[in-house]
């Protein structure tokens, strides 16, 4: 209860400062474009065919090359002093550079076959063998791990060869929309003709580079009794869904139904005996045959000359079982001799696109064979799900490698700049770092889910993002740098800082923290896609982390002020151990929502502590130049080691073991970082003055004459500054990053009251002394 009543006083005390109010504003808006974009850009990259092995490349270079500017940014900021204008012009340039990512060209497609492949079944001479045959159109890297396949008959009809002149030819006969059958039986004279008329919508589509650009699913033809098919190079299959049926019986039973009366069987005992049935009485043309399903046992056989002409694999049906029963090696027994017959296919070439201008002629085709189309899993027969199509990856990675660092740099100079002054306004205003960070929370879980749903159906993410940018341009007009003065020696009072061994100790803490944010960062979307979760699911992870970090956001100001930054950093550590198990062992992809929340450890409460240290530990000269430094390491080196690591980690140890390496890495380091707080920062004295308000670095001349102004300011107005700074103490635990008085400080405070209250005496007794004299001389 108490504690709730501290966090929403806080929070309340916190919003009434107006002069506050631009940066609630723009840490809102500037959250906002972080997590509207960057964790959706590993999907970008994916989607444009760049694999992990590229990402890793891409997302480690991006940031390292980007880091150089940060420290550079925020030196130049320090040097202008009132850079406000500067920051705002970048904060907009990185809108509009974002927005040349969608101009990027896919590179690869991961094109997926369909669910079921296609083939043409059919027999090979009397009491020969039964033979599919499958085109490598969709080339099939054959397996047949499974010993018993589900064949589905579809229909049945002709497979003509036909040799074309050109490919426009190919083209038209399978967009042909009639064709006739001609059946003459030489022994009764009887010629038959069969007009096939095949609607538009059942006409085949050829498969264009854009739709599979966009869909990235090949789909089959379905419509097996009407639509013309081609079944490899050279051969065209047309459906003659009334004319025979396709039907086999064992040799221990007698299947009347099957079988016509005119159909006589050699039937033995151990085999199955297959036929397609003879041609059918007029009366019975309207008939529809209802396919079968059947069982079979194929293997694959090796390809001849003619089958690498025709581009086509062919498979042996060694056993079947066709109603059921055992099964038994089937056996051709085409009783109608092809020697009495001939079937010849006319075929109307027609261009209907081309309209009236078009060609029409008929195309006369005599070899032609009985045939029927079946279907069967692609899992069960081939290993290759799916297929890589590439353009130009090239151009892909090389282009959208230079827009990324381009867009790495003015990020990187954006955040240098705005988090100098964002120290800057709250050193002036004696605020708390992390109360105006609740507002970027807030801001991340608002646009994230919307980011999510808008790339699930397109890429207006990219156009969000630039809007967000341009509008934290304009408010970035808004703050008030005025009292800002410029830097007169950068770069001699960096180096004074970075000489601190606590400094850079805390810079290589920062850099493991940002290695294990910077993998999470570029493959946790990663996972959950391979997971099977949606984008949306994407958009909430970013919202429970949001939303679980706003007390501790809140709260960060005592709780750093109780265990202190170093003990805050070690917790990180643990925490981000344990979020990384947590995602190596879940296999739901909502079960990572749970070490979202620990987001509000990992990223909230250890980023507070690290950026208020390196505030504590810089200078008002040099906030800028030490938060870009700290930028760098964190957002640049370690978020591009951890990137790169980790997609060679994943290439070569797979996914879940990755992420448990980066779990025990940063428990060492953790551990590591305790035991040197503990030996060595509690044994060296404290830096004097608190996170935000600071003592300016005093001048030369005030270092050589230290006494030159001690007497400036009188000891009752010390006692009474002194008093009015330990009133704000006590109502602020966080006055700016931690509102904390070191224990010198406290050492010091009670030498100096001790000082002025004997220097008050001497001045009573000096008083006490005048008024005798006055008294005796009336």
């Amino acid at each position: 209860m108490i504690t709730t009543k501290i966090f929403f006083s806080r929070i309340i005390k916190d919003f009434k400062s107006k002069e506050l109010m631009p940066l609630k504003l723009i840490f809102f808006v500037q959250a906002s474009t972080l997590y509207v974009l960057y964790p959706y850009l590993t999907i970008h990259m994916r989607e444009l065919g760049i694999n992990v092995e590229e990402t890793a490349i891409m997302s480690s270079i991006t940031p390292l090359v980007a880091m150089v500017m940060p420290p550079l940014a925020g030196m130049l900021a320090d040097r202008i002093g009132n850079f406000r204008i500067l920051l705002s012009l970048f904060s907009a340039f990185g809108g509009l550079a974002a927005l040349l990512l969608l101009l990027v060209p896919i590179g690869r497609v991961t094109v997926h076959f369909p669910q079921r492949i296609i083939m043409d079944l059919g027999c090979e001479g009397r009491n020969g063998s039964l033979l599919h045959t499958m085109s490598q159109i969709h080339p099939c890297e054959t397996k047949l791990e499974s010993e018993e396949i589900a064949v589905n008959v579809e229909s049945c009809g002709f497979v003509c060869h036909v040799e074309t002149n050109n490919e426009t030819d190919g083209s038209q006969i399978l967009k042909s929309r009639l064709y006739t059958v001609r059946h003459l039986n030489f022994q009764t004279g009887v010629n038959t003709s069969y007009k096939y008329i095949v609607a538009p919508s059942d006409l085949a589509m050829s498969i264009q580079q854009e739709d599979m650009k966009e869909h990235r699913q090949l789909k089959n033809n379905e419509f097996f009794k009407t639509s013309i098919r081609q079944v490899s190079k050279t051969h065209y299959f047309f459906p003659t869904d009334q004319l025979f049926s396709f039907s086999c019986m064992s040799g221990h039973v007698q299947d009347i139904d099957n079988f016509t009366t005119e159909t006589s069987f050699r039937m033995s005992r151990n085999h199955t005996s297959c036929v397609f049935d003879n041609l059918m009485k007029s009366k019975d043309i309207n008939r529809t045959i209802n396919y079968h399903l059947y069982k079979s046992k194929i293997k694959s056989l090796k390809p001849d000359e003619d089958d690498l002409q025709e581009e086509q694999q062919r498979y042996l049906s060694e056993k079947i079982s066709w109603a059921g029963e055992d099964f038994q090696k089937p056996i051709c027994d085409d009783l109608e001799s092809n020697i009495n017959n001939q079937i010849m296919i006319q075929v109307r070439l027609y261009d209907y696109e081309a309209n009236l201008e078009a060609t029409n002629r008929v195309l006369n085709i005599n070899e032609c064979k009985k045939k029927c189309i079946v279907t069967l899993p692609r899992n069960a027969v081939c290993s290759n799900m799916n297929m890589e199509v590439e353009y130009n990856v090239k151009l892909t990675f090389w282009l959208y490698l230079v827009i990324r660092v381009f867009i790495g740099i003015i990020g990187g100079t954006t955040f240098a700049m705005f988090e100098g002054a964002v120290i800057a306004i709250l050193r002036e205003q004696e605020a708390d770092y992390g109360l105006q960070r609740i507002y970027g929370s807030i801001g991340g879980m608002i646009s994230s889910p919307l980011s999510g749903v808008l790339i699930d159906y397109a890429s207006k993410a990219f156009y969000l993002y630039a809007a967000l940018k341009l509008a934290s341009g304009v408010l970035m007009l808004l703050i008030n740098l005025e009292f800002k003065a410029p830097a007169k020696n950068v770069v001699r009072d960096v180096f004074t800082v970075l000489r601190n061994i606590e400094t850079a100790v805390l810079f290589l803490a920062c850099f493991v923290l940002g290695t294990a944010w910077g993998y999470i960062e570029s493959f946790l979307f990663w996972l959950i896609q391979d997971l099977g979760g949606s984008r949306s699911l994407m958009g909430i992870t970013v919202a429970v982390g949001g939303i679980a970090g706003i007390p501790l956001l809140a709260l960060s100001g005592p709780i750093i002020s109780k265990i202190g930054h170093a003990n805050v950093l070690f917790i990180g550590f643990v925490f981000y151990a344990i979020r990384l198990c947590g995602y190596s062992l879940i296999y739901d992809p909502w079960l990572t929502l749970i070490f979202e929340a620990l987001e509000s450890v990992t990223t909230s409460l250890s980023f507070t502590a690290a950026v208020t240290y390196a505030a504590k530990l810089s200078t008002t000269s040099t906030d800028s130049s030490i938060q870009g430094l700290l930028g760098g390491v964190y957002y640049g080196v370690g978020k591009g080691s951890g990137s790169l690591i980790g997609g060679y980690l994943m290439k070569f140890f797979g996914t879940r073991p990755t992420y448990q390496i980066f779990a025990v890495v940063t428990l060492l380091t953790g551990i590591i970082y305790f035991i040197f707080n503990v030996t060595y920062l509690k044994n060296r004295s404290q830096l004097e003055g608190n996170d935000i308000v600071k003592k300016k670095p005093k001048n030369i001349d005030e270092q050589d004459n230290p006494e030159k102004h001690t007497n400036d300011i009188s000891l009752d107005e010390k006692s009474q500054s002194n008093q009015i700074n330990n009133k704000s103490n006590m109502g602020n635990d966080n006055k700016g990053f931690l509102k904390e008085e070191s224990h010198n400080n406290k050492k010091t405070d009670e030498l100096n009251s001790t000082e002025i209250e004997a220097i008050r005496n001497a001045k009573n007794i000096d008083e006490l002394n005048e008024i005798q004299l006055e008294n005796i001389r009336n």
